[in-house]
């Protein structure tokens, strides 16, 4: 499809006159292209149409986000008026809020798409006036585009307040329970985990969905959360052969993954060491991650072997932590060391993404990520160039020339591979015996995502700067080369009505909520029959049948 044609497509008819006026800039370049030679007249003429174009729509983008934080203002203001007084807290007033922030999140999803459809219009602009002009526009207006950007907008601070927000309308001012940092530095644990590509024009329609049911993970709620507070970058290690990376691949007993992983910005004070294997002996072939905490300060101390595992787990008996998560940290310390030695392990690739989790606090049975802006970054010595040097006479295990600040412009095009999809994944804790929600099962199979079994980030940005020295690839790498994108098939999704009202799944929200409960009363209902139908069939003369011995 054009992207003419596409942009009448999808535009969102109240925002009509503020989308870029993509015909008439391209009307502009053909018609004085076959009037005469392009001018220098022309181009500064051009360029002033595109100014006025993306000031246009920067200033809409703007002034909207604007609108959406003091309607968001007012809902938590209200809110908190409902919990400080209780005779306002009526099941209707907290409808009437949950129905209005609903509305937020559908202006942001809108604002997402437009957004990202005029940063493509201007994108596909320039590329046309390039090719019919031959000069080297798209080059030269990147001083304007950086100064009104478009590919940087963050709407994921509004989503986590309106996650919030939601959260306690579901609750009706009562508080959760359950704490959002439990589980952070749980040694050892396993789950079923899938994983899917999200293609940008989605991310922010996907985030919605699952806000509808899980609330936003929030790790510490005392501080104001800040577009930072979503960044992970994890230091993979490997050696010169490659092996970690053929294990993986080749899923091999007791293959493993090592990382270095940082949440935040550099400055964040602890990492976590960590380790993945597959099929672990230690637990009778179950696969299985397990990690560790350090001080920023300790990691070099630990990898040079200066911090042992004994020193580490003395320092927590110290603290008079648990004596199972104390034995746990001195296995798991041991063993990555044991490794990084053994195997020549160094740093190879760093992997940096913006992380949205979804899960109810201190319930770890079902939880989802999705993760955006996912770069690969070279952090190896391979070639003999330097990215790492010493610092105090100190090695350097991550490079200092790189932060988190995406899209990583100052550097090299060489030492950066930009992913061109979000990542979802969905973990369910199975031996809990949980079954995946309703809801999840509808996301995962609709038009919004594109599975992807086994995918690995390590995998995928080794064989991306290495690929000339690795003996098997990746089996998903081809379907880089094909548009994830799909039709939609049915009404899952967000979408509005005529009279631009918010649906969910082709219904109002209301009636999607009472369809729900009506499902979930059947399915009640249908297995209550089904054992007492059970009871009633046997009579009570009738032995039940053997159960088998356990070995």
């Amino acid at each position: 499809m054009k992207f003419a044609d596409q942009l009448q497509k999808d535009i969102f008819a109240p925002w009509r006159l503020s989308y870029i006026n993509y015909d008439i800039l391209k009307t502009e370049l053909k018609a004085r292209q076959l009037d005469h030679e392009w001018s220098e007249r022309d181009e500064k003429d051009f360029i002033q149409l595109l100014e006025n174009e993306l000031t246009k729509v920067y200033d809409f983008i703007t002034a909207k986000l604007g609108e959406v934080e003091a309607r968001i203002s007012y809902c938590e203001r209200t809110l908190q008026t409902f919990m400080n007084n209780p005779s306002w807290s009526s099941e209707q007033n907290w409808n009437i809020m949950d129905d209005a922030l609903t509305e937020v999140l559908f202006d942001v999803n809108d604002l997402a798409k437009f957004t990202r459809l005029n940063y493509i219009g201007f994108q596909k602009i320039l590329k046309k006036h390039d090719k019919w002009t031959k000069l080297h526009l798209q080059q030269d207006f990147i001083p304007q585009l950086r100064a009104k950007p478009l590919d940087k907008q963050r709407f994921d601070v509004a989503i986590v307040y309106i996650s919030a927000l939601h959260d306690i309308c579901r609750l009706q001012g009562k508080p959760r329970t359950g704490n959002s940092a439990s589980g952070g530095d749980q040694n050892a644990f396993e789950r079923a985990t899938a994983k899917y590509w999200i293609h940008p024009d989605n991310v922010t329609e996907v985030k919605s969905i699952i806000m509808l049911h899980l609330p936003v993970l929030i790790f510490n709620k005392e501080k104001k959360f800040e577009v930072s507070d979503s960044a992970i970058s994890s230091i993979y290690y490997d050696n010169e052969d490659f092996d970690l990376y053929t294990g993986r691949l080749q899923r091999d007993e007791g293959a493993e993954a090592i990382r270095f992983r940082w949440y935040g910005p550099m400055e964040s004070k602890s990492a976590f060491i960590e380790r993945k294997t597959h099929h672990a002996s230690w637990l009778d072939g179950a696969s299985v991650k397990d990690r560790f905490r350090l001080d920023i300060d300790d990691v070099s101390r630990f990898i040079d072997g200066e911090l042992t595992a004994d020193t580490i787990t003395q320092r927590l008996r110290d603290k008079n932590v648990d004596s199972k998560i104390c034995d746990d940290t001195h296995f798991i310390a041991s063993g990555i060391y044991k490794s990084l030695t053994e195997k020549s392990l160094n740093p190879v690739l760093r992997a940096f993404y913006n992380r949205t989790a979804f899960q109810l606090p201190g319930d770890q049975r079902v939880r989802v990520s999705l993760d955006t802006d996912l770069s690969f970054i070279r952090e190896d010595n391979f070639d003999g160039k330097q990215r790492r040097g010493e610092q105090d006479g100190v090695k350097e295990w991550r490079r200092p020339d790189v932060g988190i600040d995406y899209p990583f412009s100052q550097l090299d095009e060489s030492e950066i591979c930009r992913f061109p999809y979000a990542v979802l994944e969905t973990k369910l804790q199975t031996h809990l015996g949980q079954e995946p929600p309703q809801w999840l099962t509808k996301l995962v199979d609709s038009h919004l995502v594109h599975e992807v079994p086994r995918f690995s980030k390590y995998l995928h940005g080794a064989c991306y700067f290495f690929r000339e020295q690795m003996p098997l690839l990746p089996w998903w790498l081809p379907e880089m080369d094909i548009d994830i994108r799909k039709p939609r098939a049915t009404n899952f999704g967000l979408t509005r009505s005529k009279s631009f009202k918010p649906l969910i799944d082709g219904q109002y929200r209301r009636a999607m909520e009472d369809e729900e409960r009506r499902l979930n009363d059947v399915a009640k209902k249908t297995t209550t029959r089904a054992t007492n139908g059970g009871l009633k069939r046997r009579s009570p003369n009738t032995p039940a049948a053997p159960q088998t011995a356990q070995k």
